[in-house]
């Protein structure tokens, strides 16, 4: 199991994205920056493919900057063995 959090602050909803993988699946949690309890529903997905890591990348979009998308996706894809 990989856990990482981000810690991005105002270019993010909440502040703080949690990112865990565990088996071929990804949990994304939008965290508040100072009591650490989710601010949006999470979202789990089993990833098995590039297109699994298209519709994270949607949901990363919506919470948070291209850049900081880019950062965490390419940690999922350093963690995570397609």
């Amino acid at each position: 199991m990989a856990k990482k959090q981000f810690k991005i602050g105002e270019c993010a909803v909440g502040g703080i994205i949690a990112v865990e993988c565990t088996d071929g699946k990804v949990n994304v949690h939008a965290l508040d920056y100072y009591t650490k309890k989710p601010v949006l529903m999470k979202l789990s997905l089993s990833v098995n493919n590039e297109n699994d890591l298209h519709d994270i990348e949607c949901y990363l979009w919506d919470i948070t900057t291209s850049y900081y998308t880019d950062k965490i996706l390419t940690w999922i894809k350093s963690v995570i063995k397609l």
